[in-house]
């Protein structure tokens, strides 16, 4: 697969949070500005550079005039609780480092299938990954580390004190859900958009999207979150000619975003 690449650096979660904040309720508006009006908490000048450089490639998204735009994960930065941040923040890093959201969903994710819980052997991660990634065997160990624990940050998995990951399936916050289906299912800039099917069926959606499956969300709680959203108004129920049509309210993910922050305002 092409664009697969190591990772060897942290998720920067708390940096990233904290430059998100900024962005969204300061007047900063060019990536210059924000590394002047913000100190990133590290030890060395080298460090610093380091995490400046991830969180831009990862956490933002800049116009070629240094302008820094108000994207939908801005916008729903402290929308709720703060499990809601790191979901968000997930599949925001998942869709920056493509290594990661290829192992999610074609190793990591796919063992669930076979238990509800797993453990996640860094070994087989190295092997899965060594088909894929032509890297010295220490870049990908590092990778898989840094896989390993991302997962273990975001709050997808679990590490005990013998340094044994596990992980199962998850629920995540239904906001989180919808901005994924918006996300894979209509044109943006955002996400890995695979789509742009305004009515997907349920079909579609558990056999074809990728967002349940990098969500580690069990298969039969797909409909479980559709009608939830349907019965909240986020979604028109449609069914036609057999199938469980879902139709989309908005045509982009920034239109769903701007409706769901300003419903909450009302």
């Amino acid at each position: 697969m092409d664009n697969l690449n190591s990772i060897t650096k942290s998720t920067y979660i708390d940096e990233g949070l904290a430059v998100l904040r900024k962005v969204k309720f300061k007047e900063i508006n060019t990536f210059s500005d924000l590394q002047e009006n913000l100190v990133i908490n590290q030890n060395s000048d080298h460090s610093r550079k380091t995490c400046w450089s991830q969180i831009k490639k990862r956490y933002l998204q800049i116009d070629s005039s240094d302008n820094l735009i108000k994207t939908p994960l801005i916008k729903l930065i402290d929308f709720k609780q703060n499990v809601l941040n790191k979901e968000l923040i997930y599949l925001k890093y998942l869709n920056s480092e493509k290594t990661a959201y290829f192992s999610v969903l074609n190793h990591i994710n796919a063992r669930l299938d076979f238990d509800n819980e797993i453990e996640l052997s860094r070994n087989k991660l190295i092997e899965f990954l060594s088909y894929h990634l032509d890297y010295s065997e220490a870049t990908l160990k590092k990778t898989a580390r840094s896989i390993a624990k991302a997962l273990v940050d975001f709050g997808f998995a679990r590490s005990d004190s013998s340094k044994k990951i596990s992980l199962s399936y998850y629920e995540p916050d239904l906001i989180t859900f919808l901005y994924a289906l918006y996300g894979e299912y209509t044109k943006n800039d955002y996400f890995t958009s695979k789509y742009n099917i305004l009515n997907p069926s349920l079909e579609h959606i558990q056999n074809k999207a990728d967002f349940p499956k990098l969500l580690f969300m069990k298969p039969n709680l797909v409909e479980v979150y559709l009608q939830q959203a349907w019965k909240k108004g986020y979604l028109n129920y449609e069914p036609r000619g057999g199938l469980n049509q879902y139709v989309l309210k908005h045509e982009s993910l920034d239109n769903f975003t701007d409706h769901i922050i300003k419903e909450a305002s009302l």
